[in-house]
């Protein structure tokens, strides 16, 4: 069994606000330690199962947040900015069951460091008319290779969320949501047991319980509302594109795959412009 696994950060044990998960801040150093402890206790239920192999992308900001000298030893690891798949890099290497490690809830949702894909640019996300989070983002980009996503960890909010998108999936609530930056954390060590003992489970049940790869047929239509027109226009430049108005951008294509390389490019463009530049002071 070949296991792959997306982390982000928002999620993970202990994070409870954005400054801590961004590579200038002072926590950033402890943040890391939190990061290798919860994909290690995913991995070591992963081996349990019977993984021969699991392939970790380092899924938050540029890819460099996971020291692979942090990690169980039997880890391969996918670290760096430029990857063509973003979030799910790692997706199309033949895989037979995915985790979503650290994931959280999207822009304007209640939830810890709730945000869509991009901090500085995006708003809201739709995808075929309905509001979606990154782990459906993703999810969709997994599933089109034929791989289901069987765990998730994160926010309480972030797994209700999960349960609506992917039927019977496994989870583990890392901490509870009281606000964007507020958060009744669970101990780390506890969580890293539940990860374990969770994702070990998932794994040999999963296809028993029936859980299927997240799929879209037919004509994708990807929606991104942008917080500012310059985002927009400049998300404009990339293929397959229509602007809706102002601040929005539909990707559309024949398949999903299509509209998310499509989405993937746009979103980088538009990235060019960020309006949120108080964060990183």
């Amino acid at each position: 069994m070949k296991v792959y696994i997306s982390m982000d950060a928002e999620g993970i044990s202990g994070i409870y606000k954005l400054g801590q998960v961004m590579p200038s801040h002072k926590e950033f150093a402890w943040a890391q330690i939190m990061m290798a402890n919860d994909i290690n206790a995913a991995a070591e239920g992963a081996f349990a199962a019977g993984a021969q192999q699991v392939i970790v992308n380092d899924a938050h900001n540029a890819g460099n947040n996971l020291l692979i000298d942090q990690l169980d030893e039997r880890i391969d690891l996918i670290s760096g900015n430029i990857r063509p798949l973003g979030m799910a890099q790692g997706a199309d290497l033949g895989c037979d069951a995915a985790l979503l490690i650290g994931y959280h809830r999207r822009k304007g949702g209640k939830g810890v460091i709730s945000h869509s894909y991009s901090y500085g640019s995006m708003v809201e996300m739709r995808i075929n008319g309905k509001l979606a989070s990154e782990h459906d983002l993703v999810g969709l980009c997994i599933g089109a290779y034929g791989i289901p996503v069987v765990f998730l960890s994160g926010d309480n909010l972030v797994i209700e969320d999960a349960k609506e998108s992917i039927p019977g999936i496994y989870t583990v609530e890392t901490k509870v949501a009281i606000s964007n930056n507020a958060a009744l954390c669970h101990h780390p060590r506890r969580n890293a047991r539940n990860i374990a003992k969770t994702v070990e489970q998932a794994l040999r049940n999963y296809q028993k319980d029936g859980i299927q790869p997240m799929r879209l047929n037919g004509p994708i239509q990807i929606d991104v509302r942008y917080s500012a027109e310059v985002q927009a226009e400049l998300a404009t430049k990339s293929s397959g594109t229509v602007r809706l108005d102002e601040v929005t951008v539909r990707y559309q294509a024949g398949d999903y795959l299509s509209a998310y390389r499509s989405f993937m490019t746009g979103t980088s463009l538009a990235g060019g412009f960020r309006d949120d530049a108080d964060l990183y002071v």
